[in-house]
């Protein structure tokens, strides 16, 4: 069986919302949601926090070590492939389950999906990002090492580092790409965390539904935001 590790790119230094992934949702930390999240989908022993050598990112480091997250760090603020591959070769995995720091809604059940769907067919990028039909902000990739390693090596242009996933999804001949959609379309909505508004909104969902030793999923934000498209 490939080994799948779980990866969280995050760091503290966003300039529209500062410290995000230590704000408080329904009384927890950001990250502390996502790194649940993925430990929910089932499919990822061990997870990884990719973050940067930025000293802001102290705290969000010791509090990830606390949770039992293994951290990797670069240098480079921007360059997601070496970050990426920095997590790769600190665990050996074969594929990477990838979702960003900005994501705390991402639904497990759909994480697991989507691992599941990237192994039986040996992709090299699976993703609801190829044709979107999820909410922004439920945003995550499986890539292959196979895939990963080559960026790191290969692309020089610091734009093309910083989104080497979205170079291998739009680079089908060279790569295994797979998109996982849902059957009714939900692209127009927005459940990021990248501003403040973004974050008052989110806290909304997580006062409302979060309870201790629980995960509410997709079709329970649907049905609390009032959108008839739960269930389908």
């Amino acid at each position: 069986m490939p080994d799948v590790v779980g990866v969280i790119q995050a760091r503290m230094g966003s300039s529209r919302l500062p410290g995000k992934a230590l704000r408080p949702l329904g009384g927890k930390p950001l990250i502390w949601h996502i790194a649940d999240r993925v430990r929910r989908a089932g499919r990822c022993e061990t997870i990884i926090l990719a973050t940067t050598t930025d000293p802001r990112n102290e705290p969000m480091i010791e509090y990830a070590e606390e949770l039992g997250l293994v951290v990797v760090q670069d240098e480079v603020e921007d360059d997601l492939a070496s970050r990426i591959a920095k997590a790769v070769r600190a665990s050996g995995a074969d594929f990477v389950l990838k979702t960003g720091g900005d994501c705390p809604l991402v639904d497990p059940d759909v994480m697991a999906g989507m691992v599941d769907l990237a192994l039986e067919t040996e992709s090299d990028f699976c993703s609801n990002r190829v044709q979107w039909s999820f909410p922004l902000g439920l945003s995550c990739d499986v890539l292959s090492a196979r895939a990963i390693l080559w960026c790191d090596q290969n692309l020089k242009q610091p734009e093309d580092r910083e989104l080497f996933a979205l170079y291998v999804r739009d680079h089908p001949n060279q790569f295994v790409v797979t998109s996982f959609e849902r059957e009714v379309d939900l692209s127009d909505l927005t459940w990021t965390v990248d501003t403040p508004e973004d974050y008052a909104s989110v806290a909304r969902i997580f006062d409302a539904l979060f309870r201790d030793g629980d995960c509410f999923g997709l079709d329970d934000v649907l049905r609390f935001l009032g959108d008839d498209r739960a269930g389908s």
